[in-house]
């Protein structure tokens, strides 16, 4: 049985280090959200990173391999040309960030064998006054 892995703080650091800069300030620090519903009155363009979607294995007789997949999520307001590029400037730059480049993630115990990026691909939103674009991530693991 494969041990509880929270993916969550080191797709959170990774993420506020590739456009933390792009993001608005939000109670001192930046607007990326690990959970839903995110806070009342926070700020776009924002990042909302999923719990698991899937977490699968690739194990062998002796050695664990969890495979799970995220979704890491730019929304912003749909107002201006201005604001929904934004949106889509952050999503390619997250893309960028985390496809192939399995240093970008640190998991305690773990080693990251590789992180492979999907999309950004339109993300499902509430009403039409919101943008947003969703990047899948599936990241492979080795226990050390």
């Amino acid at each position: 049985m494969t041990d509880s892995i929270d993916l969550s703080v080191s797709i959170r650091d990774a993420v506020i280090d590739a456009v933390g800069s792009s993001l608005p300030v939000y109670n001192g620090g930046s607007p990326v959200f690990t959970r839903r519903p995110v806070p009342v009155g926070a700020p776009f363009p924002m990042v909302v990173i999923s719990s698991d979607i899937t977490m699968t294995d690739e194990d062998g007789v002796s050695y664990l391999r969890p495979v799970i997949v995220r979704d890491v999520i730019t929304y912003g307001r749909n107002d201006t040309p201005a604001s929904y590029r934004l949106v889509e400037e952050i999503a390619y730059a997250l893309r960028h960030a985390f496809h192939r480049n399995r240093q970008s993630l640190s998991v305690d115990e773990w080693s990251v064998i590789d992180v492979r990026a999907t999309g950004p691909r339109s993300a499902p939103t509430d009403d039409d006054q919101t943008v947003g674009r969703l990047v899948g991530l599936t990241v492979r693991l080795a226990k050390k």
